[in-house]
């Protein structure tokens, strides 16, 4: 699971609908009557349509030997297929339709109470986007639906935003508020966006820049081949060419522009809901206008000497823009005016993996490094930070700071394990640290609408939801919240879910290798714990958070997740009971 992100609650369609299906080719003559026949009408029910017969061939009635009223309950024909017109008829049907609880519908329904939340997956030969719902009142993540993707995917970015291209095709959908969209960047140099409301959708709703990629790989080709000819020709003749291209301004004039490269980092804010942010490899940032001209960006930021790996929409400010590359600088840009850029050094070391501002500092920002080291800004001013915490002992892939809980910030790790810390003061403290056994995690996220459950992904495949409020530091900062307990009164809270990476050619030992960082570290196959990730412990837990630990997954029942829902002792919550949900199969 290279990327994860949670859609807001409420927005995704209860009843997420299909694909237009194929119409039946209007030419196909495989049923119709050989030549000079002539053609009669026999009554059939809706499910039988019409028939074709010729003129002497016994009607049914006459072949069965009934009257014409039908009383006799027999298989219509169409062509070489017999079939009973209604399905009641049919005795080899054991199962009737009314006795079918648990259907096809319910089983897509998405309740009040459902989280979606979406993980890009990818196998050796295969990815996709799949999108899964969490049943917050027992504690139960399944998979709901899957995209495949022709391309390895990087990044993942949900807006509520329905773009331009996707009206045209659906003018019906503009009556609707919000969608329920996805955007995605692959190793294509290029960002599709699709409709997660639509669950066997096979093409994207639109494609951010696909016409300026193409025309900037055009323009390398000529370029390239300019090259080769040059080379041909001696002295004079090739610097007179190259003034001439000079003076005609290279390859970048006046075109479609878009990234030449891989996608690495999407940012979307609900501040500005039709402009999503682009972060690449070919060293710029773009900026899109999701209800204009698809195929161009409206602005490039190139102040990046390096790739892009990270983006951040500041919470309150809606030019504000973060943005982290691997020239080992992080930088804040006001894209009203791009030429004020301000930037900070992250270290000799510190190729950045992620970033993120501060919801209630508004000033502060920090960035997640490769060398395991989590920095904290003051986008105010530029200079050293205002500290650095060495938070794992492998790459720190991700961040993410709680969106209620005031100086709560969540890390996940190449170490496999995923950490909370308390950077309230001026010293970061550790309140938590679990392994979620998603293997090397690579990507985290707390959920926008219920602020104790924090998802991870990793390199097993798997998706897992972590519910906080099992630690007594959580259950401080989070007072009001509750969270379903099981039957011996401890929380809920670790469901994991996915199909799990397929590794057949590879063994379940480590490599020993450092986490690696940007694309390369998504390349690695999945890893198998290994002894000394497991004995490792960068710092030891609090008391309070030690003892307020809930038993493992493993310890938990099925019986325990369908358990009743209730405040923590000791708070004066009322007790709910939460009637289980029958999902077989799932």
């Amino acid at each position: 699971i290279s990327a994860l992100v949670w859609a807001r609650r409420g927005v995704p369609a209860a009843v997420p609908g299909t694909q237009h299906p194929v119409a039946q080719d209007a030419t196909d003559t495989s049923n119709e009557a050989p030549e000079g026949a002539e053609e009669l009408e026999v009554d059939q029910p809706k499910a039988g349509g019409k028939r074709r017969i010729r003129d002497d061939e016994p009607s049914d009635s006459e072949s069965d030997g009934e009257d014409s009223r039908g009383r006799l309950d027999l298989p219509s024909m169409t062509g070489n297929l017999a079939f009973y017109s209604d399905p009641k008829d049919d005795p080899h049907l054991s199962l009737k339709e009314e006795e079918d609880i648990d259907s096809d519908e319910d089983d897509f329904t998405l309740e009040a109470t459902d989280l979606v939340l979406i993980g890009a997956r990818s196998e050796e030969q295969f990815s996709s986007v799949e999108v899964f719902v969490y049943e917050e009142p027992h504690d139960n993540l399944y998979a709901h639906h899957d995209v495949p993707l022709p391309v390895f995917p990087l990044c993942l970015a949900w807006m509520d935003f329905r773009p331009r291209p996707a009206l045209l095709l659906h003018p019906e959908a503009a009556a609707a508020p919000r969608a329920n969209m996805l955007a995605v960047g692959t190793f294509a140099p290029f960002i599709e966006i699709w409709d997660l409301d639509v669950i066997d959708v096979l093409e994207p709703v639109a494609v951010l820049g696909a016409e300026g990629a193409q025309a900037a790989l055009d323009a390398q080709d000529g370029a390239a081949a300019e090259a080769v000819r040059r080379q041909n020709r001696k002295g004079d003749e090739a610097k007179k060419d190259k003034k001439t291209k000079k003076k005609k301004g290279g390859a970048s004039g006046g075109g479609v522009e878009g990234h030449t490269d891989a996608v690495m980092a999407l940012a979307w804010g609900h501040l500005r809901r039709n402009v999503l942010a682009s972060g690449s490899a070919d060293h710029t940032v773009r900026l899109w206008d999701l209800a204009g001209n698809h195929q161009q960006s409206v602005l490039a930021l190139r102040h990046h000497s390096d790739k892009v790996q990270a983006l951040a929409w500041h919470t309150r400010e809606q030019a504000l823009l973060l943005t982290a590359a691997y020239d080992r600088k992080a930088s804040v840009v006001d894209v009203r005016s791009p030429g004020s850029v301000r930037s900070w050094s992250l270290g000799a070391d510190a190729d950045p993996e992620a970033a993120a501002w501060d919801p209630h500092t508004e000033h502060q920002f920090a960035i997640a490094s490769e060398d395991g080291s989590v920095r904290c800004f003051d986008a105010r001013k530029e200079g050293a930070p205002l500290w650095t915490l060495m938070a794992h002992k492998k790459a720190t892939s991700s961040l993410d700071y709680n969106p209620l809980a005031v100086g709560v910030l969540a890390t996940g790790s190449a170490d496999k394990t995923v950490k909370l810390w308390d950077v309230s003061g001026a010293t970061p403290a550790l309140l938590a640290t679990k392994d979620m056994e998603l293997g090397k995690v690579f990507s985290i996220k707390f959920s926008p609408d219920s602020a104790s459950l924090l998802a991870a992904g990793g390199s097993k495949g798997k998706l897992g939801v972590w519910n906080t409020l099992e630690q007594e530091a959580m259950q401080e900062r989070l007072p009001d919240a509750q969270a379903p307990l099981d039957e011996e009164g401890r929380v809920l809270g670790g469901a994991v879910a996915g199909m799990g990476a397929l590794d057949v050619n590879s063994s379940d030992d480590d490599d020993g290798e450092e986490g690696g960082g940007g694309i390369e570290r998504m390349l690695g196959g999945a890893d198998a714990e290994d002894a000394e990730g497991d004995s490792e412990e960068d710092e030891q837990l609090p008391a309070a958070a030690a003892a307020g630990s809930s038993s493992s997954t493993a310890a938990r029942t099925a019986g325990a997740r369908s358990a009743k829902m209730r405040a923590s002792a000791g708070r004066g919550k009322a007790k709910v009971r939460v009637k289980p949900k029958s999902k077989v199969g799932r």
